[in-house]
């Protein structure tokens, strides 16, 4: 039985389907054996399979047909074999020029779609059906079938499959070629690996100081072995394709704990699979190791340790807004202060802090976990990310109430974070009492010692870049490549900074909704360093090129 949306069971009770009760116990049930609310419901007795299907059916606006019931002209039945039929639990049920409505059990199922429109090579029009209907309607056009032939069959196929993938995903070469392809990754210091299938061969990506980087593929023979063999690893269904999976696990490499966060999605040539290598191994960094410049950083430290309000970081996913928010605990964290944490994921453990990884699917969601932290009498917060208004609301009553909270947003710069929570519906008067200071950041790939390269600019390019000294007065560094760097020319990343402190101009600004151009044409005059200025430092001392403060700073 689908389950297609996490948000379900909360559809079922609303429309009257099911009880608060019944769906309470469902989801204390699926968090126990995994199985899909939508087929402990069924079981369960709670409700029929027509009207979960049915619910279903108007939630994704995909229409249902009660195939049992529905008259089929038998030029379109013949257009599906019995094989196919059964295979893919799916029946023709009519046919427009060159479009075929087939009724469907899983009509999100977008690879077993193409591979339907493959075989009969026509326009497919994917609706819902029950299995129970399915099955009335292919013994009703294609024939009794008794469970012997057909069911039994299937499940034997299935088992002896399932038992092939896990023989092949344990042999000895499959698990050396995945050992080799994690050892390669962390030597190298990547933070994910890729497996991206396509006709003919799996190739492999692996992102390194946040650029994707092609290793050696993957023949396409391997390629389900190899997958088997991750999805093992990560404690994840293997037999399970057709739907997006996520698992996790811990494995040593090189002598270091690597946590895994493995993710699939099913893709036209197979499953693409993402692999996040977290080095558990790694100390957690201090403020001083991250990149502030010197007065940046002792502003920031100041807000930080303020006694209530909030402070916020910004920046694009991969710009390093949690390392940033683990520094700033670090710092702060002393036995006279009750911290608590809402993650997702949970990255690096710190000791006596209280942190607890979010759980969509358990309902254990920023807003509600924020809800029952502030219950907890913490002094400090942190909450991974505020991505909607009813989070953000919960936050600013908690700065506003006495406590420190800490969180991310996605916004290009600093100035930005004001009109991104006013958009979110958040009253301007509220965010001018909470915030504290909002800190943007972006990482910026250093260049190899070994071999970068001394030159002197042209002009044009000094006032490109943004500088204000002549070109006579600045020597640069270019990338060259060596095999120190893996040919890149560069080897590492910092971080660079803006910092914005609210004062009470500035507050008045966004009490009077002021575009993010005046903020921060406003705290430029007051003094803030912008992130450009930040890279052009970095470039000055020769830490880094010219193409990598415009990669890293043309949106800001």
């Amino acid at each position: 039985m689908p389950d297609f949306s996490d948000y379900i069971g909360d559809y079922l009770r609303s429309k009257g389907l099911i009880t608060q009760d019944q769906l309470n116990e469902a989801l204390e049930e699926q968090k126990r054996s995994g199985r899909k609310i939508g087929e402990i419901l069924i079981k369960k007795g709670y409700i029929s399979e027509d009207n979960f299907t049915m619910a279903l059916s108007e939630q994704l606006g995909i229409p249902f047909v009660d195939v049992a019931n529905y008259r089929i002209d038998p030029e379109v039945i013949k257009l599906f074999t019995l094989e196919l039929v059964q295979q893919y639990q799916a029946i023709p049920i009519n046919k427009v020029v060159d479009a075929l409505t087939v009724a469907m059990i899983d009509p999100l199922n977008i690879p077993m779609v193409d591979e339907i429109k493959k075989t009969c090579g026509l326009t497919i029009r994917p609706v819902f059906a029950t299995p129970g209907g399915i099955k009335k309607a292919i013994d009703k056009y294609y024939g009794e079938v008794q469970p012997s032939e057909v069911s039994g069959e299937m499940t034997l196929k299935k088992e002896a499959d399932l038992e092939t993938l896990v023989k092949e995903a344990t042999e000895a070469p499959v698990i050396s070629l995945v050992n080799s392809l994690f050892t390669e990754a962390v030597d190298s210091g990547a933070s994910d690996i890729h497996l991206e299938p396509e006709e003919k061969k799996l190739y492999v990506r692996v992102r390194i100081d946040g650029v994707l980087h092609d290793i050696k593929p993957i023949p396409k023979d391997l390629e389900p072995k190899v997958i088997s063999r991750v999805k093992i690893l990560a404690n994840m269904d293997i037999a399970e394709k057709r739907l997006p999976q996520d698992g996790r696990s811990k494995i040593n490499i090189l002598g270091r704990e690597i946590d895994l966060r493995v993710s699939t999605f099913p893709t036209i040539h197979g499953e693409n699979m993402s692999i996040r290598l977290l080095d558990k191994s790694q100390a957690l960094f201090k403020l001083e190791d991250l990149g502030f410049q010197k007065d940046a950083l002792n502003v920031f430290k100041e807000q930080v340790k303020k006694p209530y309000g909030i402070i916020l970081v910004t920046g694009p996913t991969g710009s390093g807004k949690t390392t940033t928010l683990y520094a700033v605990l670090n710092l702060i964290n002393d036995l006279k202060k009750n911290i608590i944490t809402l993650e997702d994921p949970i990255e690096y453990v710190i000791p006596r802090v209280r942190q607890s990884q979010v759980n969509v699917k358990a309902g254990l969601t920023f807003a509600t976990g924020l809800r029952a932290m502030l219950r907890h009498d913490p002094d400090i917060i942190m909450i991974g990310e505020i991505r909607d208004r009813e989070t953000a609301e919960i936050a600013i009553h908690a700065a506003l109430t006495g406590h420190l909270v800490f969180s991310t947003l996605h916004t290009n710069d600093a100035p930005s974070a004001a009109g991104r929570l006013i958009d979110m519906g958040i009253e301007p008067f509220l965010i001018s009492s909470s915030l504290n200071g909002i800190l943007a950041q972006r990482l910026l790939r250093q260049l190899c010692p070994k071999c970068k390269k001394a030159y002197k600019p042209q002009e044009a390019e000094i006032n490109t870049l943004g500088f204000k000294s002549s070109s006579k007065d600045i020597t640069l560094y270019k990338e060259v490549g060596c095999s120190k760097c893996r040919e890149t020319g560069y080897k590492g990343r910092t971080g660079i900074f803006e910092f914005l402190v609210l004062d009470e101009d500035l507050k008045d600004l966004i009490l009077k909704k002021a575009s993010s151009h005046q903020i921060k044409d406003y705290a430029i005059k007051k003094g803030m360093d912008t992130l450009r200025n930040a890279a052009l430092e970095n470039l000055s001392k020769g830490l880094t090129s010219p193409s990598e403060v415009l990669r890293v700073t043309q949106e800001v």
